[in-house]
């Protein structure tokens, strides 16, 4: 699983795609409700707001690994995430919290589709520090607050496509870098050279 150079791991979900227009999507289909997501700050607001049997039909909605080849990555992802493999030999690899039989064969086409034939996945159940540690990844994009804090904690470099779950975070830690939009990340890397790592 190591790289022989530089690797840089990604979350999916909210990261590369927007997983909350989806959900408001599907609440409106299943409840006819407008969700306001810059009230939400964590998916349990879901969950509260209209019980476990609907908001698993939401969930079931948004997440049906069938409905991954629909998915349009954020504006700008692709090609940063691209240039970033051509131009400073950073590999991609991303990491993603799931099934790995389930979610694996949908998500691994889409992404080379969108990401280039050379990037990596690994869909886990377990910790996603671990595979960076066995990626030898110098960070991590992700939106979730506790796995960015302890990634950049980790003494790994840290970002985050600005959440309202995850905005608070980002504006209390000068060790995790918030970016709105994808043709920021490029600035907010660290410096270095191919074979540093």
């Amino acid at each position: 699983m190591k790289s022989s150079g530089l690797t840089l791991a990604l979350d999916v979900d909210s990261t590369i795609w927007d997983t909350g227009s989806w959900i408001c999507s599907a609440v409106l289909e299943v409840t006819g409700e407008t969700l306001d997501m810059e009230a939400i700050t964590t998916w349990t607001h879901v969950l509260d707001a209209y019980g476990e049997q609907t908001t698993t039909v939401i969930f079931e909605r948004v997440f049906d690994p069938a409905r991954i080849r629909e998915r349009d990555p954020y504006p700008g992802a692709s090609a940063v995430l691209r240039e970033l493999q051509v131009e400073r030999g950073i590999q991609i690899h991303f990491v993603t919290h799931n099934d790995p039989e389930v979610i694996g064969p949908h998500l691994e086409p889409w992404l080379r589709e969108h990401f280039g034939p050379g990037v990596g996945l690994t869909v886990t159940m377990g910790d996603k520090l671990d595979i960076l540690e066995k990626l030898d990844a110098f960070g991590l994009i992700d939106d979730r607050p506790d796995t960015i804090g302890r990634a950049a904690d980790a003494g790994l470099w840290a970002a985050a496509k600005i959440q309202p779950w995850n905005r608070d975070l980002v504006a209390r830690r000068d060790d995790v870098h918030g970016f709105s939009d994808w043709w920021e990340v490029p600035d907010l890397l660290p410096p270095m050279r191919r074979g540093d790592g």
